[in-house]
């Protein structure tokens, strides 16, 4: 299994009633978390990560377009499920992260120019192998265990899911609900762009742009060619952002487990390579960041409500 395109549910019809999509794309979600589930154990050992990847990729997905339905929907209902998809994400975080440590050294060790540098690169993996910062081996029953036990929770938030009442929602709430979140997406690299130097604060950064970038995605059939456009922009800043966070990991644990490399230098070596790929990493988030965020929130909603206007006309099998 190839590291290239994830499964989704199917974007909204925008020529079918939004409430009825809304809730269908949110169930397709919910099966894409529980085929990967149920997948993990019957792939090959060194492509389980990817049924992991998939999983998690739902659960954000799905976690998204909640959002896109929160206020038209019961509170309650709305809160357990949202609780309940990030809960189930957070099992999962660490076998991911494990996988991505082990990926970037190894990524690293081929990359890097200069035999020193690569030579420390080395070491620091030998070094986070022997303190069981990164597994040498990885016990694969508990990971089957950990990945059924998500897998057997996703029937719960679908019976919620099912129970609750999606009648209210409309294309006029859900483009609220983008504006709102176009609206935060923005001020993240334009009026709070100062605050983007706190790290913490780039990691919201990065889960703002997630949020949307997901959310569009729902639905990017209201004008096809322009949302995907929108959304390739976005998710070229979340990867940044997101390769930063993924070395920010590794620099932790080398950080944490520093009183364990024999010498200083090496590990000196190790730091200011991470550091310097995190600066360009960084630069270029906030650049595309904000040529993508440059429309105003009210532009964007023009825009969305004049594609929507024209996309419902079309007959659903047009869509």
């Amino acid at each position: 299994m190839s590291r290239g395109r994830v499964p989704s549910a199917r974007p909204l019809d925008p020529a079918l009633p939004v409430s009825d999509e809304m809730k269908r794309v949110l169930r397709e979600e919910l099966q894409q978390v529980l085929d990967a589930c149920e997948a993990h154990g019957s792939w090959e050992v060194r492509m389980r990560s990817e049924a992991i990847r998939r999983a998690r990729k739902a659960l954000k997905r799905f976690r998204a377009i909640l959002d896109l339905v929160k206020g038209s929907i019961d509170a309650e209902s709305h809160e357990a499920m949202r609780v309940a998809a990030r809960g189930l994400g957070r099992r999962l975080s660490p076998l991911r992260d494990r996988d991505v440590i082990m990926e970037l050294l190894a990524g690293l060790q081929q990359d890097v120019s200069g035999r020193k540098t690569r030579e420390a690169i080395r070491l620091a993996s030998a070094v986070l192998s022997a303190s069981q910062a990164i597994p040498t081996a990885r016990d694969h029953r508990e990971d089957e265990a950990i990945v059924a036990s998500v897998g057997a929770d996703i029937p719960s938030v679908a019976a919620q899911l099912h129970a609750t009442d999606f009648a209210k929602v409309d294309h006029d709430f859900v483009i609220g609900r983008l504006e709102r979140a176009w609206r935060h997406h923005r001020r993240r690299f334009h009026e709070d762009a100062a605050e983007n130097d706190d790290l913490s604060r780039l990691h919201e950064t990065r889960k703002r742009v997630i949020r949307l970038q997901l959310g569009l995605s729902a639905i990017r059939n209201v004008s096809a060619k322009s949302i995907r456009r929108e959304i390739r922009r976005l998710k070229a800043v979340a990867g940044s952002l997101g390769r930063d966070r993924d070395l920010s990991l590794l620099e932790g644990l080398i950080v944490t487990h520093a009183d364990r490399f024999p010498e200083s230098d090496p590990r000196a070596r190790v730091e200011r390579e991470i550091r310097s790929r995190r600066r360009a990493l960084q630069r270029n988030a906030i650049r595309n960041g904000r040529q993508a965020s440059r429309r105003s929130p009210k532009a964007a909603r023009q825009r969305l409500e004049k594609w929507w206007k024209a996309a419902s006309k079309r007959s659903p099998s047009g869509a």
